[in-house]
């Protein structure tokens, strides 16, 4: 599926997977990771130079951490820094949030991973 953002340049974003059709999904929660920072930057919470930033910043962390994290995991990561920095979130009610749906998934039946 090929996905064209309005006022968001991809070539700008490092590492964006991608094919001959557009930006490329290995699961559905990256193609939801994906839309919730278009969304929010189309609505006007950030600039898009910024998210580039952001997420340039935690490729490069990883980097130095040795183990290779996924990319959307990166992108997640980075959103979830960038929208604490501009308080489109507070960082306790995110870290709540996020044990919420960690613990939701691990005890759904079937699933026996996090994502």
């Amino acid at each position: 599926m090929a996905v064209a953002p309005a006022n968001a340049d991809l070539e700008q974003v490092p590492g964006l997977p991608t094919d001959d059709e557009g930006v490329v999904f290995a699961a559905p929660w990256e193609a939801k990771a994906f839309a919730l920072v278009v969304h929010l930057h189309q609505r006007g919470a950030f600039e898009w130079s910024a998210w580039v930033k952001a997420l340039a910043a935690e490729i490069a962390a990883d980097k130095t951490r040795g183990a290779a994290t996924p990319y959307y995991q990166l992108w997640l990561t980075a959103a979830e820094s960038l929208m604490t920095s501009q308080a489109l979130i507070d960082g306790e009610r995110l870290n709540t949030t996020r044990a919420t749906l960690r613990a939701a998934q691990t005890s759904a039946p079937g699933h026996d991973h996090v994502h």
